[in-house]
């Protein structure tokens, strides 16, 4: 972990109660296959220029308990906001291999407009 920064500035949600899968979308999943509903996740900054449908997550695991990060759909996420990360773990995650985080929460709080604004549409 980069021992110069104790805190970070982030993109924070939660994961979706419920979300539809499987052929026409007719089947529900509680959560996702690796976080449970109700998780509070961590997201890093775009990354492949999708829009923001995918994204880079980091949550505790359903199974495990334990921080992990995954590639997960920005739409099993809800209540965007803008936090500042104190834990030890998400701090190194959140380091290990982003080329560029978030700078200022002024950014963070973009991002999460700009979200907002796309689900309400």
């Amino acid at each position: 972990m980069d021992t110069q920064h104790s805190t970070q500035w982030c993109l924070v949600g939660n994961i979706r109660e419920s979300h539809s899968f499987g052929p026409k979308g007719l089947e529900h999943r509680a959560g996702t296959k690796h976080f449970s509903p109700g998780t509070k996740v961590f997201c890093l900054p775009a990354r492949w220029g999708d829009g923001y449908e995918k994204i880079v997550a980091i949550g505790r695991h359903r199974g495990s308990k334990l921080f992990s990060k995954m590639v997960i759909r920005a739409d099993w996420v809800t209540n965007w906001r803008a936090a500042v990360v104190y834990h030890p773990a998400v701090l190194s995650l959140l380091a290990a291999d982003s080329p560029r985080n978030w700078a200022s929460e002024e950014e963070v709080l973009r991002y999460v407009n700009s979200l907002n604004e796309v689900r309400v549409s």
